[in-house]
């Protein structure tokens, strides 16, 4: 089933220009119905305070109804609407298929709605415009809340995630909520807002086809892992069935591979099926399950579901610019995108993106929430759990800095060289950091750090630029709250792992020199090249080639050995998200683990 058709067909609002009047002429010759009466009983039902907040009503836009209603004289139309048993239908279908974008359908009270339109005419008197007028505002108000939910989010970011999300929120200026509440055009308002952005799109269809599993009656079920700590290629274990089984199911395995497990070992030949159930969630494709690997294998189908569900309330949130250059970080997959400006792609054979690795900030321990909660009664600075996790953010990138000093964070001298600092008073001038005070600098091993508590130390730690300096060869510096910025690094090896949650919170890239060339588009003096040679690299103009030498001290350009600054003419768009699943440019579907565990809390805040 495409997207497109998880939505009521409009060509249904052909058959019936004026649906209400409609209804209303079948109700007046079935019963002596008085539409005045029913008036009264919604206009009275909004000053019933009691009713309007118990369980089944629960209006969310109580206000805004009011508002609506008063305005065309508490004039009832989905009551009317919603007393014909095929009218009802595409009502119910509609709220049916929430679901297939991520909501629960029962958020949107069906149950109720069913309840109050079932058997509606068998009503009478007061009892009959009493549940005609709450029927009227349930399916009125729930109109709203679908409306708004598809088109701007069931949830706030800023609620969900506070000041760590700080990506800008989607625009829909030509919005508008009450559109939805004619019956007579919503199937066209719900046909006119959906989200045709492919990731969208691609996701709803894969949502469909996991309810289509649940409702198959397909289970996913657990495997008992209880006293394995750990099982490798060669183990003696009568669970490696269970586990190809469950690889099956997931999508991992075929069924012929899935049958050359063994009854009484973890035999070598399935390893590579485990290292690719482990790299499509960017695991250590090491083979052997640990506590991470087991938990992602016994994941449920509502767990799938959920995560599917988290992604596509992202995309209403958020969504990349139309038009390049920008650079985005995608921090579960450990990735970071290039997407070049048309002039810089005079070759047609060109691709439009560049990828890399990178290496984002550690996830937060296991056990943060006990922790943090213990230090903020204790008040006792080593109770603090660290706290890494690379924020999702926006900015533009400023400058670039060639050959960087570090400034250590005092949160890295406190934890992690304090220690060593008092234990060793050559320790900073081995590991070639600098010691100064109020701008002067200071011999380090003159300095009794027992003296200094370790939340309270006067002195700036520098380490000097070089290759090992923390920071690499150049860091990209953009504006934002939390001293985040990309930079290089010497430690090359950790991009060969795949697991890369290993910073402080910054992001290491793998590839700063093209890094570089691409924020030249954005310099008008310099170009690629006169980066290139900046960093001591030969240009990749011909021409130039021929006249560059690198140890030519009178060249205009050549290789910088000192710490140097270069500014951007205009800002280069950056974005850090945080997307668990996506698809590649073939269409195949990406998993990716939920390193920070952020999926939980978007399911939270939409009410599952």
């Amino acid at each position: 089933m495409k997207p497109r058709d998880l939505i009521l067909p409009i060509l249904v609002l052909a058959s019936c220009s004026s649906p209400v009047k409609k209804q209303l002429e079948e109700l007046e010759e079935k019963m002596e119905f008085k539409k005045e009466l029913l008036v009264e009983a919604t206009k009275n039902l909004f000053s019933d305070s009691n009713e309007l907040t118990s369980f089944t009503l629960g209006l969310r836009f109580h206000d805004t109804l009011l508002d609506y209603y008063a305005d065309r004289d508490f004039e009832p139309e989905w009551s009317i609407y919603m007393s014909d048993d095929s009218s009802a239908a595409y009502v119910y279908t509609l709220f049916e298929n929430s679901k297939y974008e991520g909501f629960r359908p029962n958020y949107y009270h069906l149950d109720s709605i069913r309840k109050l339109a079932t058997n509606l005419l068998e009503l009478r008197d007061a009892e009959f415009y009493h549940t005609m007028a709450r029927l009227e505002l349930l399916v009125a108000d729930n109109m709203l809340s679908l409306h708004r939910d598809r088109v701007i989010g069931r949830s706030d970011p800023d609620l969900v995630f506070g000041k760590t999300y700080q990506l800008p929120r989607r625009e829909f200026p030509d919005f508008e909520l009450f559109s939805v509440l004619n019956p007579r055009k919503y199937l066209k308002v719900i046909e006119t807002n959906t989200n045709r952005d492919t990731p969208y799109m691609l996701l709803t269809e894969l949502l469909k086809t996991y309810y289509d599993r649940v409702d198959s009656g397909e289970k996913w079920f657990t495997i008992d892992t209880a006293g394995i700590r750990k099982l490798e290629p060669g183990d003696t274990t009568n669970i490696l069935p269970q586990i190809a089984r469950k690889l099956y199911l997931m999508g991992v395995i075929s069924e012929k591979e899935m049958h050359t497990a063994d009854s009484e070992t973890y035999n070598k030949s399935f390893a590579p099926y485990v290292r690719r159930f482990q790299q499509r969630y960017g695991l250590f494709d090491d083979a052997i399950f640990g506590r991470k690997t087991f938990g992602l294998l016994n994941e449920s189908l509502q767990d799938r579901i959920d995560q599917i569900a988290a992604n596509l309330e992202r995309i209403r949130w958020f969504k990349l610019p139309e038009e390049p250059p920008y650079i985005a970080v995608n921090i579960p997959a450990y990735e970071l995108q290039l997407r070049w400006g048309i002039k810089m792609l005079e070759d047609e054979n060109t691709d439009s993106i560049s990828w890399m690795k990178v290496c984002v900030g550690k996830a937060r321990p296991h056990d943060y929430d006990e922790r943090y909660a213990l230090y903020e009664k204790e008040q006792k600075y080593w109770l603090r759990p660290p706290d890494h996790e690379t924020p999702q953010i926006s900015s533009g990138v400023v400058y670039m800095v060639l050959n960087p000093t570090w400034t250590v964070p005092r949160s890295i001298i406190t934890r992690e060289m304090y220690a060593q600092m008092k234990r060793d008073k050559y320790y900073l001038e081995k590991n070639g950091y600098g010691v100064f005070y109020k701008g002067k600098e200071l011999r380090s091993d003159s300095i009794n750090w027992s003296k200094y508590s370790p939340t309270k130390i006067p002195f700036d730690i520098v380490q000097a630029a070089g290759l090992e300096n923390a920071l690499g060869r150049i860091k990209f510096i953009f504006p934002n709250p939390f001293h985040i910025y990309l930079h290089d690094t010497p430690q090359k090896s950790k991009f060969k792992w795949s697991e890369r949650a290993v910073s402080h919170g910054c992001v290491r890239v793998e590839n700063p020199i093209l890094m570089g060339e691409f924020l030249t588009q954005n310099i008008k003096k310099y170009n690629s090249d006169d980066f290139r040679i900046w960093m001591g690299l030969e240009p990749l103009d011909e021409e130039r080639l021929e006249e560059y030498d690198p140890l030519d001290s009178l060249a205009e350009i050549q290789p910088i050995d000192t710490t140097h600054i270069a500014r951007l003419d205009q800002r280069m768009p950056v974005f850090f998200m945080y997307n668990t699943i996506w698809f590649d440019k073939e269409g195949k579907v990406q998993y990716r683990n939920d390193v920070y565990d952020k999926n939980k809390y978007i399911i939270r805040a939409m009410d599952f």
